[in-house]
């Protein structure tokens, strides 16, 4: 399957936006089990404001799509309905900040020098962030923040080949344009297991946690080791945006856009000027895989 060619860029929004429009009429029409919606069964302890957090979702909205007035008063054994993540609110100007940061928890072998050159920042940046004094003294299981790469990450020449492989792989099971699902991992972690977003976006392939509980029951029942291995990581990211796809019309820039703003945002506030933005990369990057 091969990505629609780009459009210029004066044309770009007017073209995705209309695209959007009747991608969004399809999903609103599809089956309930692809609606991507999550249900969350109340457990002991819990708070609707903790539920709210982890699934990254405004509390007030969590409170009236479930019929709960009281926000203090849920119990154990109520089923909540979550919508996809999204912002509680339109950001200022239409459009989101980009991420000033992501987080990296060290390996063992791992160096400064290694993590910076492997995600196209320097040293000091990343101990300059940290509050590290000595740059000779990081411990495995040590959580980084990354600051946001100036250059193209490098990812480790042992690692590369398998990733890609994987990649290729499951771009082959889901019927996806092998350099669209490539590029689309780099941008989203330079192809990078160990990458973890400060909202909770997790691996190669950048899943959030209730988008995997999602994926892992109607498309990929099998991926439960997402977190930690990559060959699950990029089978469940790869079902997911092929369901994206789906949604679509198989319309390659409006996948796109659900994969990184989510269906359910764009239909509240629009798309984004950050999501048109990251189709752009995403298709750029893809040209240079064959």
């Amino acid at each position: 399957m091969l990505p629609l060619t780009p459009q210029a860029a004066a044309n770009r929004p007017r073209i995705l936006r209309r695209a959007l429009l009747g991608a969004l009429a399809a999903v609103a029409a599809a089956p309930a089990a692809f609606a991507h919606a999550l249900t969350y069964e109340v457990q002991p302890g819990d708070t609707l404001s903790a539920i709210a957090l982890r699934h990254g979702v405004d509390l007030d909205r969590l409170a009236a799509a479930n019929g709960i007035a009281n926000p203090d008063l849920i119990f154990a054994g109520q089923v909540l309905t979550i919508a996809e993540s999204s912002p509680a609110v339109p950001p200022p100007g239409g459009a989101v900040a980009p991420p000033r940061e992501r987080l990296y928890l060290v390996q063992p072998g791992d160096t400064l020098s290694s993590i910076a050159l492997a995600h196209g920042t320097t040293v000091h940046a990343i101990a300059e962030a940290n509050g590290i004094d000595d740059r000779d003294r990081i411990f495995a299981g040590q959580l980084l923040t990354l600051p946001v790469p100036d250059r193209a990450p490098a990812a480790a020449s042992w690692t590369r080949p398998a990733v890609e492989a994987l990649l290729r792989q499951a771009a082959a099971e889901y019927g996806i344009w092998p350099p669209l699902l490539l590029g689309l991992a780099w941008l989203e972690s330079g192809w990078n297991q160990a990458m973890v977003s400060p909202a909770g976006a997790v691996g190669i392939m950048q899943i959030m946690p209730a988008t995997a509980e999602w994926g892992l029951e109607y498309l990929a029942p099998g991926a439960v080791n997402w977190r930690t291995d990559p060959a699950d990581n990029i089978r469940l990211g790869t079902a997911i945006f092929a369901h994206m796809l789906w949604q679509a019309g198989y319309d390659v820039e409006t996948a796109l856009a659900f994969y990184y703003q989510g269906w359910w945002s764009i239909e509240q506030f629009g798309i984004f000027a950050e999501t048109e933005q990251y189709i752009a990369n995403v298709l750029a990057i893809a040209a240079g895989f064959d």
